[in-house]
């Protein structure tokens, strides 16, 4: 029986109930589906995410002169490229490909939906998101902030505490990292190990500053310099990531460069 899917036949018609569900919230708001390539010559910017590579001979020579193509890690800048000729609300559900992510819940090939609406605030952008997972799920999302929740399961405050103050706390609890880590590397693993586990339906906003890579960033009311971005969790899980989109190009050059080196 090795030639039967790994997903069972009642799993499979609920996925495409849930893509019908999906389809008719969007269609409902005014949206266009669209398709995207999946073989490009470029591939998104991220420090921690691997494009599939595909040199083969019969390419053709794309515009860096070369015959390597990317499967896409997200359809987000061809997606891009639609709202800048004049789109204004779209979306997309494509298989997705990224190098390296094996394990209990990621596969190197996998499902994403994404997308976009022109003139949606920070606000509008979560509320979006939690109107989705009601209508297709049907749990209603709480949203907290980034810092609240760290501090409530850590005492710690992700903005302003020093970099030694996470390590310590990570050893308190035995929690194993490599040598070398910086300042980013301690929030990120605190947060997955203390603090994910404990969240479910819940949409997280106002990351830390440094986790800015495409999303606008701002002070907060404590002063603090924070990321417009927000994730949604069930089950402790990460299901959706969102930001207030950079719209000044030196700044988001920048950042690539320096994600780049």
């Amino acid at each position: 029986m090795e030639f039967l899917p790994t997903a069972s036949i009642d799993n499979i018609r609920r996925c495409a109930a849930t893509l019908q569900t999906i389809r008719r919230f969007f269609d409902e708001l005014g949206f266009v589906e669209v398709r995207t390539p999946i073989l490009s010559a470029d591939s998104v910017v991220d420090r921690y995410v691997e494009p599939v590579a595909v040199a083969d001979p019969g390419l053709p020579v794309n515009i860096h002169g070369t015959k390597t193509y990317y499967l896409q890690t997200s359809p987000e800048f061809a997606m891009k490229r639609l709202l800048a000729a004049g789109l204004t609300a779209i979306y997309q559900i494509t298989p997705v490909f990224r190098k390296g992510d094996r394990g209990s819940m990621h596969n190197v090939e996998f499902t994403m939906l994404e997308w976009y609406r022109v003139g949606d605030d920070y606000l509008s952008g979560r509320n979006l998101l939690a109107d989705l997972i009601e209508v297709v799920l049907g749990k209603t999302v709480q949203q907290r902030s980034f810092g609240d929740l760290f501090r409530e399961q850590t005492g710690l405050d992700p903005h302003r505490t020093p970099p030694r103050r996470f390590r310590e706390f990570a050893d308190s609890l035995k929690i194993p990292y490599p040598d070398g880590f910086d300042d980013e590397n301690w929030i990120d693993l605190i947060f997955s190990e203390t603090v994910q586990p404990t969240i479910n339906a819940t949409l997280v906003y106002d990351f830390p500053a440094f986790q800015s890579q495409l999303a606008q960033t701002r002070v907060d009311a404590d002063g603090n310099t924070v990321s417009e971005r927000f994730e949604l969790f069930l089950n402790g899980i990460e299901l959706a990531n969102g930001y207030h989109e950079l719209l000044d190009a030196a700044e988001l050059r920048q950042r690539f460069l320096r994600t780049n080196e």
